[in-house]
């Protein structure tokens, strides 16, 4: 039984990589690592301002920091702290708040309407009507994939806290196993908060109708995939010296780089859950804001 269900999961798998090939992920992926060098202040100073309501912005902020650097280097977050200080809004006057507002929730949903033109490929769906009605509402989709950001990394804050405190406590009755107890959760916690956030983007950002339950293989598969990805960036970033190669303009290639793999990545979960709803003979068809379209 065990043999027929990985033979059909790699029977999916090769349909999921042969289209995500063929729909050219590569090119695709670098459009949107590009909006992110715009997007990226705006997105970052929304998400501090939401969880930085409950634990400070000034803790946010190090635990993003602290986050990228284990990742990227330090370097290219300490550039990425600079570019949230930058985008904090000018208090002077309050026209000077409402156009900074605007420029913020401009700047940080572009990432998630260009992610959401490519989603809508994937699934061959295509809207009824563009416009301003439509740009607007594609932003307020798109700003609320922020606010689902925002909430998952306040989870992430709640829970690390949580293990914290559990690790401390177990740490006085058996030093070892609070060690290895710790690295299991935090993997676990980094785990099912990935694959929460894909599996919100494959289910509300493309102009699609599908169950939560349809998401959840092609969300877990990217989530694994993602992990494995940022474990090797991470390790090519600190042994390696790219500034050797790329001097003052390192922050930015690299930058450039971890989300140019992210997106690649999230297009063939993404085509993989499309195939996986084929499979299953699942009824996911475009909502009521888009049409089908055949390639």
């Amino acid at each position: 039984m065990m043999k027929g269900k990985l033979k059909i999961f790699f029977t999916i798998f090769k349909k999921a990589s042969t289209s995500w090939y063929n729909n050219d992920p590569f090119g695709k992926s670098a459009i949107i690592a590009y909006y992110t060098l715009f997007s990226l202040p705006s997105l970052l100073m929304i998400v501090v301002s939401i969880t930085g309501y409950f634990f400070g912005v000034e803790a946010v902020k190090g635990r993003i920091v602290q986050k990228l650097g284990g990742l990227i280097g330090e370097g290219v977050s300490e550039a990425i702290e600079g570019m949230i200080a930058n985008a904090s809004l000018n208090q002077s006057s309050t026209f000077s708040i409402v156009l900074g507002i605007a420029m913020l929730l401009f700047g940080a949903t572009g990432v998630f309407v260009q992610l959401k033109k490519t989603m809508n490929a994937i699934w061959n769906v295509k809207s009824r009507k563009d416009g301003f009605i439509k740009t607007l509402l594609d932003r307020l989709i798109s700003f609320g994939m922020i606010l689902v950001l925002g909430f998952l990394f306040l989870v992430s804050l709640i829970l690390s806290i949580i293990l914290n405190v559990m690790s401390e406590y177990v740490g006085h009755i058996a030093p070892n196993i609070a060690a290895i107890f710790a690295d299991i959760f935090s993997f676990l916690l980094s785990f099912c908060i990935i694959t929460g956030l894909f599996g919100a983007i494959f289910k509300w950002l493309p102009d699609i109708d599908i169950r939560w339950k349809t998401t959840f293989l092609g969300a877990g598969l990217t989530t694994i995939l993602f992990l494995i990805g940022e474990y090797l960036l991470g390790f090519y970033f600190t042994k390696s010296d790219p500034t050797s190669v790329y001097g003052g303009s390192s922050s930015v290639v690299l930058i450039l780089l971890w989300v140019y793999y992210t997106c690649i990545i999230i297009f063939f979960g993404a085509e993989f859950t499309f195939q996986y709803a084929d499979y299953r003979k699942e009824k996911v068809g475009p909502n009521k804001k888009a049409i089908s379209e055949v390639k």
